[in-house]
Order: C-alpha cells, then structure tokens, then sequence
C-alpha cells in the first residue's frame, strides 16, 4: 500500500493547479490577466463600452486618448463599480450547486487639464483606470463521472475562489491637429494582483479503490502584476454628425511575481493518514500580451440628442508569450495551443433630455472568452442601461448596470455564470 501512496500523492499534487477532473485533462489552465474584460466610467458602460468614437471625458485616456482634446475644461473624474458573479455548476445528470460572490471596488480616478491655443485645443490627463477584475467563487459537489481521473468516481466538493484585479496608471494627451482630425496617446503603468484559493475534498463512497478512503487539498496562488505599455488613438470628423475613431494599444509585458502553497492530506481505509506540504515562490517571469486594435464610429441624430455608437476591437491572443514557462508542465507555446484570436463588439444609444439636462442610454457587449480549453456553449454577451444628469452645468453623475451570462462545460462538468455590474461616475468641470 506505500507504494501505492506515494504514487497517489504525486499524481494528486501534480494536478492541485487544476480544478479536478474536467479541467484536469489538459496541459494549461486559463491565464486570469487574459482577457477578462470588465470595462471603465458609467456613461460608456451604459452605452456597452462603445466609447471609442465618443471618448469626451476622463476615460477617454484609457478608450480612446485622442478625445481629451474635445474636453474644453478642467475635469476631475472619480467612480466605483460593484459586482456579483453567479455561479452554477453540474456534473452530467448531477445536482446544480451554487455559488457567489460581491465586490465592490474603484474604477476610475484622474484629471483632465486642458490648455488653449491658437490652432484648437490640448488637453492633458493623469489617472487610474482598473479595466480588469478577478473576483468570483467557483463550488462544485457531487459525485464525478468521469473516467481516467484522479477524481473519477469520487463523490467531490470544491470550492475555488478568485480574487483581485489590474489597473492602469496613466499619463496622456490629446490635441487637435486640424479642424477635424483629433490625435492622442498614453504612457501606461500596468499593476495588479490576484489570488486564488483552491479547498478540494474527495470522497471514495463508493469504493472505487480498495485502499483510498479519500483526499483533501487545500492550494493558494498569490501572484502581484507590474508592466509598462502604451496606447495611441485618432477621432476623425466627417461633418458634424459622423465621427470615426481607431486606437492601437501596444504590447505589455506584465512582470509575474508568484508566491504559492499546496496542502495534500490523503487517507485510507485503515485509518492511515499521509500528508505533503509545499510551498515556494517561482522565479520571475512576463506575460507578454500582443497588440490590440480597435475602430469606431459615431452618429449623431435628432440635432444631435440622439447618439448611436459602435466599437469593434480585436486582440489575437495566440500571440501571448511567456518569457519563460511559469512551471515545468506548461509549455512556452501554451497561447499558440489553448487560446484563439477574439473581437469585442460593443453597441451602444444615448438620448440627451436637454429640457432636464439628462441622458439615458442603452447597449450591449460581447467580450469572447478566448481560452480553447473548454466548449463554449454560450459567449459572455451583456445587456446595458444607464442615466446621466447634470447639476448646475458644473457637477455630473453618471450609472449604468450590466447584466451578462456564459455558459462553457469540459468532459462532464457544465459551468453557467452569471454578472451583475453597477458602475456610478462623477465628474466635476469648471
């Protein structure tokens, strides 16, 4: 039987990183600082992030910077989002089991400075945008299916917890270079963290071995993100009602710094118990993100209280490097393998109420999951809705809700997840 358990503990911690069975089956787990996008200022998530051809406020340093020069006075910005993801997992012909979790945290904080000249205008803008957020919780229970695990055929309750973020500092600027033509760009400091905290138990109720009796794992990932990049953007005029924007963010390297611990306790029918605890922190390495592309365009209707916006932006993620493999099972053309080019398409509506210096809008965004781990069954597609209103033509507050799901199964698990996202912004100018 020792022989027997020592083989059991290796293979166990061997896929601790993973979250058993149905994960367990391929050689890479999805990278967290990988696409995830959760967006930036009320007023544009109200419009679905359709804001590349808009970009007249604070944000614009993130969205598009060649739209500070649209903004003629001073502005200091500063908003939070909350968010609940919903939770559903179900082994095939299994129970449903639940989970959630809430977070509430900044979104974005800066000032905009403008400055006047003879030939149009300049503006110049320092903040923070946090356009990445991690937090979620993850429960599985019920008895695994599968074959050819290491949880197959044992009764499993699980629960994966993630937490944490990335933010950009930014310094940026926007000018008019002539009547119509509107260029502008960032210098960008990527920094961040997450966590993640895995607590697996397994029992073997059903005798499926004749020694094991069961196994509890207990792994934490605690990893801190810090980059540098940058990101150029261009609004073009065709008359007064039509505009068009492109932007070109250029590749990050995000420095990794990993700290992790495992805990496996594995236990037999006799009442034998063995136990292995490691822990370390892997050496430095980049998660070297590509180019990501993005054009635009605006329609103003209605004398100009109506304004339709849509964005497309594409990312090849296949392009994603690691500047050296984070573990000796991932491989450095794990991006090339797992993960596919994607296209964020966001649509968004803003009707202004000049009577009551208000403004509603509506939108939608689709932000493809491009990890190839697993079926996608359903895309990560969102429905918003937002108000905006005007105080003494100096103060102005801005909400939008956002409401998505996805569905995505391996094997014989199915995960449905569901968000909610509350953003509220506020804006003084004078």
């Amino acid at each position: 039987m020792r022989k027997w358990t020592k083989i059991t503990i290796a293979v166990v911690l061997m896929f601790t990183c993973f979250v058993f069975s149905d994960k367990a089956g391929f050689a890479q787990v999805e990278e967290v600082s990988i696409g995830n996008t959760f967006g930036v200022g009320a007023r544009a998530m109200g419009m679905g992030g359709a804001f590349l051809a808009v970009a007249d406020d604070f944000t614009a340093l993130y969205w598009n910077p060649a739209g500070l020069a649209q903004i003629k006075k001073f502005e200091l910005f500063g908003g939070f989002a909350h968010s609940e993801m919903d939770a559903e997992t179900q082994f095939t012909g299994g129970r449903i089991t639940e989970a959630d979790r809430s977070k509430t945290r900044p979104n974005a904080i800066g000032l905009v400075y403008p400055l006047y000249t003879a030939r149009g205008g300049v503006a110049l803008a320092l903040g923070y945008n946090r356009p990445q957020n991690f937090d979620s919780e993850i429960a599985i229970q019920g008895l695994d299916p599968s074959s050819g695990m290491v949880f197959s055929g044992l009764d499993v309750d699980e629960t994966e917890i993630d937490s944490g973020g990335i933010g950009v500092w930014s310094f940026g600027a926007g000018v008019f270079i002539s009547k119509n033509i509107l260029l502008g760009g960032s210098m960008d400091f990527w920094y961040g963290s997450s966590f993640n905290e895995l607590d697996s138990t397994a029992n073997d109720i059903r005798n499926v071995d004749a020694d094991l009796a069961g196994f509890a794992i207990h792994d934490t990932v605690d990893r801190k993100y810090m980059g540098f990049g940058g990101r150029v953007g261009l609004l073009a005029r065709a008359g007064e009602h039509v505009t068009f924007g492109l932007t070109a963010m250029f590749p990050v390297d995000l420095e990794v710094d990993e700290v992790w611990r495992q805990e496996t306790e594995v236990t037999f029918d006799d009442g034998g118990i063995e136990t292995d605890v490691d822990e370390g922190a892997t050496p430095l390495f980049d998660i070297e993100r590509p180019f990501e592309f993005g054009g635009g365009v605006a329609v103003k209707l209605l004398e100009k209280r109506l304004t339709l916006a849509g964005d497309l932006q594409f990312t090849d993620w296949a392009q994603t490097e690691y500047s050296r493999p984070p573990a000796e099972d991932v491989s450095s053309r794990d991006f090339e393998q797992f993960y596919d080019s994607t296209v964020q398409i966001r649509l968004g509506a803003e009707y202004r109420i000049p009577e009551i210096e208000t403004s509603v809008r509506v939108g939608y965004f689709r932000d493809p999951i491009p990890f190839e781990g697993k079926d996608i069954d359903k895309e990560r597609d969102f429905l918003t809705v937002g108000v905006g209103k005007i105080f003494d033509q100096v103060i102005k507050l801005d909400i939008a809700y956002m409401r998505g799901s996805w569905e995505q199964s391996s094997t014989s698990l199915i995960e449905d997840q569901t968000t909610n996202r509350i953003f509220v912004s506020a804006a003084y100018r004078y």
